[in-house]
């Protein structure tokens, strides 16, 4: 698959988060804990040049907690500040604030602390800053483009700027954009939904091939993805008249069943390895 999604307002977005830059003592960027690396725009540390920074890895709880360890170690051995949080459980908040609050006192001013929280689209920007600051000030949804326009919101520690999510204006590799899609992170209406499952069944018989059978109650192995697919059409019982597959309805129930966690926890990428 190829996917390219760099509307006007990500470019306007983008440009302000610069002019902000100058204002704010840190930036938070904010990624999906199911693709470290993957789910952050480089393009947000050209903008804060020697700036501190934080990278914050939200969902965990749809993670592999395996793969998450992995990273940790990963993050740990090159020194830098990534914490892994879920804002509906809260696992790691404490962290991200005391982190904060330790940050806080570092600073030789008397204003507040400012910082900018970045990100791409649909990986929680909105939802931390409210659970960082205990109340819905930062308007949230589960998908992509719902943060328009940028907003400084004061929490116990800082001032927090909301901002939209912005994704690089092309993907280096075609692989991305296709992790991205997977996990809710590109507008479904640019997408073909049918060949995005096949992507996910792909990704899922290679990596989580049990958790994919138990799901689906199907025996996948030696199977190719499409028969992966029609499989679980069948089993689902999503056939047209004429006996034909429903492959549109199929790809819904495959693509919204793997973003909600509903088939199991999973880990898009791995440090050190080119393609999972």
């Amino acid at each position: 698959m190829q996917i390219q999604w760099y509307p006007g307002h990500m470019a306007k977005a983008e440009r302000k988060i610069r002019e902000e830059t100058s204002k704010a003592d840190v930036m938070i960027i904010v990624g999906d804990a199911r693709a470290p690396e993957k789910s952050v725009n480089a393009d947000f540390y050209k903008s804060i040049g020697s700036k501190r920074r934080i990278t914050v890895y939200n969902k965990m709880s749809l993670a592999d907690p395996a793969g998450i360890e992995k990273w940790r170690a990963y993050y740990r051995d090159r020194g830098d500040d990534v914490f892994f949080t879920d804002c509906v459980s809260r696992e790691g908040i404490s962290q991200v604030t005391a982190y904060l609050k330790a940050l806080k006192k570092t600073f030789k001013f008397e204003r507040e602390a400012r910082a900018i929280v970045a990100g791409i689209p649909n990986v929680g920007k909105s939802l931390l800053i409210n659970t960082l600051c205990r109340k819905g000030s930062a308007k949230t949804g589960d998908i992509p483009g719902v943060t328009r326009g940028t907003n400084w919101i004061r929490s116990d520690e800082f001032y927090l700027l909301d901002t939209p999510g912005v994704l690089p204006p092309k993907f280096v590799e075609p692989e991305d954009g296709v992790i991205l899609a997977s996990i809710g992170c590109v507008k479904d209406t640019i997408l073909d939904r049918e060949d995005l499952a096949l992507e996910i069944i792909d990704f899922m018989s290679r990596n989580y091939p049990s958790l994919l059978s138990e799901r689906y109650r199907i025996d996948i192995g030696g199977m190719s993805p499409l028969q992966i697919y029609e499989a679980i059409a069948s089993k689902r019982g999503f056939i047209l008249k004429g006996g034909e597959y429903d492959y549109e309805r199929c790809a819904s129930t495959v693509i919204d069943e793997f973003r909600a966690g509903t088939i199991g926890k999973v880990m898009m990428c791995m440090p050190g390895v080119e393609r999972c």
